[in-house]
């Protein structure tokens, strides 16, 4: 699988976005009144174009501070630069920068800004090339398994049934903060899944590992599928790997570790669950070469929430990464997830499709994307 057309980039413009309403997901960390976002948008030579997204929940304003590092310092590094595969352009800002975001404290913000333009690249060089991600990648269908993620616990009534009519089997819940709780809100949940679905917990680095081993011991009873985050992502290793052995809770992290060897070292103390997200490390490219690495009883399940340029290209990977991957998908009423690109992302039997048309993701609607554009 590779590309065979060479590309020469003209130009990058970041698209910092900003939508109100729609309801935030509670959780550890707080809420999120505003939904802020990160876009891109790579042009070519000859006018073809590519999108991608950075990631941009938090702060209030990081879509704004990211947006300039593109437009300052990235965009420079790009224009004129030639590439067949996408993984040339990121080894090529690698190389050149990764001292200057060494020296400015921002390794991982330069995460963050290289999986967004990985996707862009991907984007680009699918519809340059005139084919859809299913189609390059020759995947048997055009679907991506899916789950529903971010219940808030005054929702469970109402969403669980919803998206169980979906034929969604999984749900996954914020806990390890006082208004959700942590007992309560699972037994009040799998009371109400149907049968044969499955629960998961995400405490968001809430714990500690005594917290964490009492708290999942006490869950052991509802049987949740994994619990996401109970450590800090950059707790020592043995920590993580005593938290394994204390619970029958299988465990699962990512959407806060950088870096293939990282993720290889959680996957080798036994994570079952590994959670990299599209738009904060790696892109595309990035989670395709990891996959290639992991134990055969390790799966990736793409950690997801932002627009529906990010979405799908989450959705790709886990459908290019096989019938074990699901994607997540927010619960929660999100503009820029359903207006952005029109109203295209829809769930049946538990699975999304996929865009058929050239390029990795739909591209935004030129009035959304007016309607939600922040000035910087």
């Amino acid at each position: 699988m590779g590309f065979d057309r060479s590309i020469t980039l003209a130009g990058l413009r970041a698209v910092p976005l900003r939508a109100a309403g729609g309801v935030s997901p509670k959780m550890a960390l707080g809420t999120m009144p505003m939904r802020p976002a990160l876009l891109l948008r790579l042009e070519d030579t000859s006018g073809c174009y590519g999108w991608g997204e950075v990631w941009a929940n938090f702060p209030p304003r990081a879509n704004i501070h990211k947006a300039h590092i593109l437009e300052d310092v990235i965009a420079p590094q790009l224009k004129n630069l030639t590439y067949v595969d996408p993984r040339e352009v990121i080894d090529t800002l690698r190389a050149k920068l990764s001292v200057y975001f060494l020296h400015i404290g921002q390794q991982n913000v330069f995460e963050h800004i290289l999986a967004g333009l990985d996707i862009a690249l991907w984007d680009l060089a699918l519809r340059s090339a005139g084919l859809s991600f299913v189609e390059f990648t020759k995947l048997a269908a055009n679907k991506a398994n899916t789950y529903a993620t971010s219940l808030n616990a005054t929702d469970l009534e109402r969403l669980i049934p919803k998206h169980a009519k979906m034929g969604q089997k999984f749900f996954k819940l914020k806990i390890g903060f006082e208004e959700h709780g942590t007992t309560h809100i699972v037994k009040t949940a799998t009371d109400l899944c149907p049968t044969g679905a499955r629960i998961m917990v995400d405490s968001n680095q809430s714990w500690t590992l005594d917290e964490a081993k009492t708290s999942l011991q006490d869950l052991e009873i509802y049987e949740p599928l994994f619990a996401e985050e109970p450590l800090r992502a950059d707790a020592d290793l043995d920590e993580w790997d005593r938290l394994v052995r204390a619970t029958r809770v299988p465990l699962a992290a990512g959407e806060n570790i950088y870096g293939e060897d990282n993720f290889m070292s959680m996957a080798n103390i036994g994570v079952q669950y590994l959670q990299p997200d599209v738009a904060k490390w790696g892109g595309i490219s990035g989670i395709l070469n990891l996959a290639k690495r992991l134990p055969k009883d390790v799966v990736i399940w793409p950690h997801f929430m932002g627009t529906a340029i990010g979405q799908f290209a989450s959705l790709s990977l886990s459908a290019a990464l096989g019938h074990s991957s699901y994607c997540e998908v927010d619960v929660n009423a999100n503009s820029l997830r359903t207006d952005l690109c029109g109203d295209i992302l829809t769930i049946q039997n538990g699975a999304a499709s996929l865009p058929d048309a050239p390029g990795l993701v739909p591209p935004p609607l030129e009035h959304s994307l007016q309607s939600f554009t922040e000035k910087f």
